[in-house]
């Protein structure tokens, strides 16, 4: 499943999304409740407001289904994370306050006909919601799989079973990634590796990346918003890669100074992205842009031109218009983004060094 039907999940006008979740422990040692999800993963958002929390837990038990009892059992009020397993099937975790609330809960969506009666494995419960869902539970966290044909239903809650048993130690929660993650201030904040964009919308991300960069080791963090149709993505692109990550930090660095040879050097070096840009007059664009620039996306043309009155935090901007795609694309959007008619992706400046022998602000008390 593409990066854009994960996203599909916390925008306000998101419709219904199909996908996988796997996570919390029915062991007895101390865990949190996104410890279950795998270290591996490719996608991580993380969901802070109860509003699109609460929507996005009942895209799968159906519309009105944590209202349906007095209290839910679930803690709506800690984040909601969606996640891109590593076999590329979409995830969410919610936090479980009550397990006991939940059965109250299910029992209510199955006296309506919503919900089938719940069946117990390995001290966890589960049950068929919505039609085609899988709920599982315990006393950590809420599991959905979906949807699930009935002849599939034992094997897919095999595997629930086994992410539900998860060491601890081998979910994100350990992870930088994580870390990293858990340091955003915005309401709905990702980071994740542009592998599971449509590949006509990776090429920018990989300037200043070495030629045959994989797109499996370029991650994008960013904080995501909508606003009149378009989809926001604030952040920055990195890697685990040392490499990789020295020459995204370089471009970087390059755009900010401003220096139009440098910037055109960098461009062309990126092959594939010198093959999508209509390259009538490109360097005679780019002579003027001052480490302000606009990508702009459409179909398999790109153009580059200097992005006017640019915030100063901004370092470049990527904006694709979606009906400007191809249909392969389009058939991955359309379905999922609803009235989203362009993505914009804005670069940001590497933040100042620490100074040498100061202790981070991170670890203080």
């Amino acid at each position: 499943m593409p990066f854009a039907k994960l996203l599909s999940n916390i925008l306000p006008f998101g419709k219904a999304w199909l996908g996988f979740v796997f996570l919390a422990s029915c062991t007895n040692q101390e865990l949190f409740y996104y410890d279950a999800i795998p270290s591996q993963s490719k996608a991580l958002v993380r969901v802070a407001s109860v509003d699109r929390s609460k929507a996005s837990l009942e895209l799968f038990m159906g519309e009105g289904a944590l209202s349906l009892s007095e209290r839910s059992g679930v803690d709506i009020s800690s984040p909601v994370y969606l996640f891109a397993a590593p076999d590329g099937s979409l995830g969410a975790c919610a936090k479980v306050t009550d397990d006991d609330e939940i059965d109250a809960l299910i029992s209510a969506l199955a006296k309506s006909g919503k919900a089938s009666e719940p069946k117990e494995i390995k001290d966890c419960k589960y049950a068929v919601v919505n039609r085609n869902f899988l709920v599982a539970y315990n006393e950590d966290a809420l599991v959905a799989v979906g949807p699930v044909i009935a002849s599939d239903e034992a094997k897919v809650a095999k595997r629930m079973m086994r992410y539900l048993t998860l060491d601890p130690e081998l979910g994100i929660g350990t992870t930088d990634i994580f870390k990293e993650l858990e340091g955003s201030k915005s309401s709905v904040s990702l980071i994740a590796s542009i592998s599971v964009m449509p590949k006509k919308l990776v090429v920018p991300f990989l300037i200043g990346t070495p030629t045959g960069t994989s797109t499996d080791d370029v991650m994008l963090k960013a904080d995501v918003n909508v606003n009149d149709s378009i989809l926001t993505l604030v952040g920055s692109t990195t890697s685990d890669n040392q490499l990789i990550r020295q020459g995204i930090d370089n471009a970087k660095n390059i755009l900010e100074k401003g220096n139009s040879e440098e910037i055109i050097r960098m461009m062309e070096a990126n092959k594939d992205l010198m093959s999508m840009l209509n390259t009538g007059g490109f360097r005679e664009k780019l002579q003027k842009v001052q480490g302000r620039m606009l990508i702009t996306q459409s179909g398999n043309d790109a153009e580059v031109e200097t992005l006017q009155d640019a915030d100063a935090n901004t370092l470049m901007k990527v904006s694709v218009n979606l009906k400007s795609l191809d249909k392969e694309v389009m058939s991955i959007f359309e379905p999922f983004l609803g009235g989203v008619k362009r993505i914009e992706y804005e670069v940001r400046p590497l933040p100042p060094p620490s100074p040498v022998g100061r202790e981070p602000e991170c670890a203080k008390d």
